[in-house]
């Protein structure tokens, strides 16, 4: 005999069950194969090529990326490629199709690069290639390692490269070790100018010298007696560099001069380009990059088991430790997530206890959730989801809506026969899938942080529908045997007082249903606020306007007050939280303190600076430890990082405050400091420009040339000051300076005085080279040849003191000056377009400077030749945009999504208006919650309109769907009788999906507000969900057309 539950089932329920355990055996099986991790690590199909070459100039670095660039356009599928030509570095970016295999890719860039290598000089690096990974963390190591020893750094720089680096390499998923801390020896060659030009000699010919040892040349072939042809070399012998000093340079007049007499040669550290210190501790570190997609916890496990081989290895007094370990804190966070869900998991199920009094449903629903979880993680698997900490918190998240739909069936089995319900269950998954499915239209970095939140959703949402129509009826046939008790006489008498109340309830507001609207919309708000002064057109309508809305009586006196008045939760929003809203990236409390030197000094300045600031930092014992980066005199870093017991204190915001006390107290630089609190800087922004114009083409001269023009013609604006050409439009300047020499030709011909004359000497006063490097035993040895007046020699040197020329002593500034001029501009390309920007300021209102700027862009495009252009430049936001006006588009394609689905269900073209309208109502609910508790509103906020858009819509599909099956099984009339009939039936499982999906999200606020994202997106969705009861009890009847007879 059939159940009722089951009547139409072709296979029995035991069948049923049997089946879904093989799939949850299954799905256990899976669950040791899923990829688990702490962020994602998908990256954008993007691959960066850069490389170095100190003190290069932009113009001459741009030469080695277009070679770059050329080899590079073989490869195919590519989308666009931009390089970036700076002082001392370039980068290439190449960005690919979205399909592309770029493990693939990253092979066949690889191997073009090899092949170039020949034709790129000695001094520039090596190119490395690297992955554009979506979120930066996946750059930063994961492990710093230390090895501690009585000895050079220089040993122990050997020792590490010989017994530590090698053994580690061996683990399978080290992608790479860095070492830091010991700079490698190099013999320094440094002459004496004077002596130089006493003896006719130029450091071309020391350098020729050194250059040759241990050259072989080929210089043909000779026939031996046997008819064999022998190449014939000729070779100079190599001369150990302790012996250099008595190498033969050049004859002069008969006397050799040695390098004896003009030079010194000794072996010294080379001077470090950069620092790295942990504690403000100079150590070897050894810093560990993880491979792309491995599982960081396996990896740090099996690095702590090499590191005890490896120390067993090492000589007596060295000793191999952990300085820095992330992975601790990554099970920190998987731990908290993990409690997270048990909670989760754990309200729900004790919130279905006690509304369904019966431990036979929680049963049901409890194996049907993990049926749910079980089987979706096969698919997991099958569809390549990393599990993280969003997919895992969107694990949680789900758990709400999975439940909802078991409970609407069981719900709907004990009331009613069949499963009619199973369609309204499909179309309100559809609109939250619909919801969710908008995430793969946003950019693509902020979508590959959610993709794997999107696939679980989407997986575990997809599994429910299944596990309703399927597992939950067969479980209840084997469960719930239990027949439905009469409902008591008392409750009965209750539930009619409250239909009747209700009823007259719907009868009033449907006569002042325009009061109810104009409550609906006041209460959601009117942006007057946001109306613009004034309309800058001579169109007759923007004349009007500017008359009516654009008045100065309308804009002092009216506007204000409609503004409050029809602004609604709206205008309380925008006011109080979304204009002090932030973005913010999960993560451990962490305080940054970032240095820069001013124009002129050196890394060595910057470097004393920063020790200072580190001896200030390690008095403190809630620090648990800072890490210090210095890369440049206008680049450095120190990371800190607290103790768990002062990172739930208010220690961080004090050591601000101290640190802020202190960079002030160390002044002669540019201190920032933020992470907690509101940041700091002692930056004056002098070089702030507020205004910025796009030039391309594809001459960089030619572009520089009319950059210039544009630049002067700006000029002629008296609101105009401070123009900068300069490769980017950011806010500072990122100029540099340098030294132009100006020659006088007519006064070099007038005192008889050849051009080499008058730079070979100041040339020989500022030579500074790399010779050719050398293997001295196992180890690559640099070799540099320097002036002893290359960091003496300055201007007044330059005006005063004669030099040997060919017309003997002569001042250089008796033919020339210097004049210190901007220089070291970026040069950027993008698809072999250069690019350059105008940043200027203009003084004035917002939108006079934007006429400006148009109007002197459409002057400049008459006139420009065909390939180039000038544009305002569009702002590239890397992390969420407050002000992207796409995202809050993509809501709107949410609505057309829900639009559709229920238009089909509901067979009509109307009704669904009455669905999406409850939408814009339930945002009232995230306005006023985020104003009410004065909570921050980052991207987890705006996530909260996507689900909510898709969650807040189900309940009236329910009640609708329900609706029309009761008119259209007995032929009755759409009313208010009727619908209240619908109501009935669906209200109280309603009201427990709301419940049971503001339940799953409490454990996301406990963390409060340092839960980034998901907190915001906790107390949006439960202000939303519950707000949306309002709409339901109030505006759905108010929107469909009802009869009151």
């Amino acid at each position: 005999m059939q159940s009722k539950f089951n009547r139409k089932s072709a296979f029995s329920s035991f069948s049923i069950i049997v089946v879904f355990l093989a799939f949850i055996i299954i799905g256990m099986a899976f669950i040791p194969q899923l990829d688990i991790r702490f962020k994602p690590s998908r990256s954008l199909p993007q691959l960066n090529i850069s490389f170095y070459w100190p003190n290069a100039s932009p113009k001459v670095i741009e030469q080695e990326t277009s070679k770059i660039e050329g080899v590079l356009g073989k490869v195919s599928r590519i989308k666009s490629i931009e390089s970036t030509s700076s002082v001392g570095s370039g980068n290439v970016v190449i960005e690919f199709d979205k399909s592309v295999n770029l493990n693939q890719k990253r092979y066949e860039v690889s191997t073009l690069i090899r092949q170039l290598r020949s034709n790129l000089p000695a001094e520039m690096s090596y190119p490395e290639i690297t992955t554009n990974a979506a979120d930066d963390d996946n750059q930063v190591s994961f492990m710093v390692l230390t090895l501690n020893a009585n000895s050079s750094t220089y040993y122990i720089k050997n020792k590490a490269e010989q017994l530590v680096i090698p053994e580690l390499l061996k683990i399978k998923g080290i992608a790479d070790i860095s070492l830091y801390g010991a700079s490698p020896n190099q013999w320094e060659i440094c002459y004496n100018p004077e002596l130089l030009k006493l003896y006719g000699i130029t450091p071309a010919e020391i350098s020729t010298v050194i250059n040759r040892l241990g050259d072989q040349n080929f210089l043909g072939n000779q026939n031996d007696g046997a008819n064999v042809s022998v190449p014939v070399l000729a070779s100079t012998q190599f001369i150990e560099p302790s012996q250099w000093i008595s190498l033969p340079v050049a004859n002069k007049n008969g006397r050799i001069i040695r390098l004896s007499d003009i030079a010194t040669v000794k072996l010294q550290e080379k001077p470090p380009t950069s620092y790295y210190r942990i504690n403000g501790k100079n150590t070897i570190n050894l810093v560990v990059y993880a491979a792309q997609g491995e599982n960081q916890l396996k990896l740090a496990g099996e690095i702590k088991d090499q590191l005890l081989l490896i120390q067993e290895k090492l000589p007596m007094g060295y000793s191999v430790m952990i300085a820095s370990d992330s992975t601790e804190y990554i099970k920190e966070e998987l731990e908290k997530i993990g409690y997270r869900t048990l909670f989760s998991l754990l309200i729900l199920l004790l919130f279905v206890l006690v509304a369904s009094r019966s431990f036979r449903v929680l049963a049901v629903l409890s194996i049907a959730l993990a049926a749910n979880l079980l089987i979706a993680a096969v698919f997991y698997y099958l569809f390549k989801v990393e599990i993280h900490i969003y997919s895992l918190a969107g694990i949680t998240v789900s758990f709400g809506i999975i439940i909802d739909n078991s409970i609407i069936m069981v719900s709907h089995l004990q009331r009613q026969k069949g499963l009619r319900v199973f369609i309204s269950l499909l179309a309100a998954t559809l609109t939250t899938l619909g919801a969710l499915s908008v995430i793969f239209f946003l950019k693509e970095n902020q979508k590959l942080m959610l993709i794997d939140f999107t696939y679980v959703m989407l997986i575990n949402l997809s599994v429910s529908l299944v596990i309703a129509l399927f597992l939950v009826p067969a479980l209840m046939e084997q469960l719930y045997h239990t027949k439905p008790k009469p409902i008591p006489v008392k409750t009965l008498k209750r539930i009619s007082r409250s239909n009747h109340f209700y009823l007259r309830f719907i009868r009033f507001e449907k006569r002042f249903r325009w009061a109810f609207f104009i409550l609906a919309i006041l209460g959601f708000g009117i942006p007057i606020g946001k109306l613009p002064d004034e309309i800058e057109s001579t169109k007759k309508t923007a004349e009007l306007y500017n008359k009516t809305l654009g008045g100065d009586l309308f804009k002092s006196e009216i506007k204000p007050i409609l503004s409050k008045v029809m602004g609604g939760s709206l205008r309380l929003f925008t006011e109080h939280v979304f204009e002090g809203s932030f973005y913010s990236d999960p993560g451990k409390t962490t305080l940054y303190v970032r240095g820069q030197m001013p124009e002129g000094c050196t890394i060595h300045q910057l470097n004393d600076a920063v020790r200072k600031m580190e001896q200030y930092i390690s008095l403190f014992d809630e620090v648990a430890q800072f890490e210090t980066r210095i890369t440049g005199y206008k680049n450095s870093s120190v990371t800190i990082q607290f103790t768990d017991e002062a990172e739930r204190s208010s220690f961080p915001y004090l050591l601000k405050s101290q640190i802020e006390s202190k960079a002030i107290s160390l002044g002669g630089m540019d201190w920032s400091v933020y992470g907690v609190g509101k940041g700091f800087s002692n930056s004056l922004n002098m070089d702030y420009k507020n205004s910025h114009i796009l030039l391309t083409g594809y001459n960089y001269d030619q572009l520089y040339k009319y950059a210039e023009r544009l630049e002067a013609k700006l000029l002629e604006n008296p609101r105009v000051e401070k123009t900068e050409i300069t490769s980017s439009d950011s806010w500072g300047s990122n100029a540099r300076y340098e030294y132009k020499l100006n020659v006088d030709k007519e006064l070099l011909a007038a005192y008889n005085l050849r051009y080499s004359d008058y730079t070979g000497s100041l040339f020989t006063q500022l030579y500074s080279r790399n010779l050719d490097a050398f293997y001295n035993q196992t180890e690559l040895q640099p070799v540099v040849l320097v002036s002893s007046k290359n960091s003496e020699y300055n201007n007044w040197d330059f005006y005063n003191i004669p030099v040997q020329t060919s017309r003997g002593q002569k001042k250089l500034s008796q033919a020339g000056d210097i004049e210190k001029r901007l220089s070291g501009k970026s040069i950027f390309k993008k698809n072999q377009v250069y690019q350059m920007y105008l940043n200027y300021n203009f003084i004035g209102p917002g939108p006079l400077a934007e006429m400006v700027q148009e109007r002197e862009i459409e002057a400049i495009n008459q006139v420009l030749p065909l390939g180039y252009k000038t544009q305002k430049p569009e702002r590239n936001w890397w992390s969420w945009d407050k002000n992207d006006k796409k995202q809050y588009g993509l809501l709107l394609l949410i609505i057309l999504i829900i639009y559709f689905v229920t238009a089909i269900l509901f067979e009509s073209l109307l009704k669904p208006l009455a669905v999406i309208s409850l939408i814009p109502i339930s945002f009232i609910g995230v306005f006023l919650t985020f104003d009410l508790f004065d909570f921050n509103f980052d991207q987890g906020g705006f996530a909260s309109f996507i689900l909510l858009s898709g969650l807040v819509v189900n309940a009236a599909i329910y009640i609708i769907n329900d609706f029309n099956n009761l008119v259209r099984g007995k032929n009755k009339t759409y009313s208010i009788e009727n619908y209240l009939k619908a109501f009935n039936n669906k209200i109280v499982a309603i009201a427990l999906t709301i419940l049971s999906t503001v339940l799953g999200l409490i454990p996301f606020i406990w963390g409060g507000q340092k839960e980034v994202f998901w907190f915001a997106f906790a107390v949006g969705a439960m202000g939303g969900l519950l707000f949306s009861m309002v709409a339901i009890l109030i505006y759905l009847p108010l929107f469909l057309k009802l009869n009151s007879d």
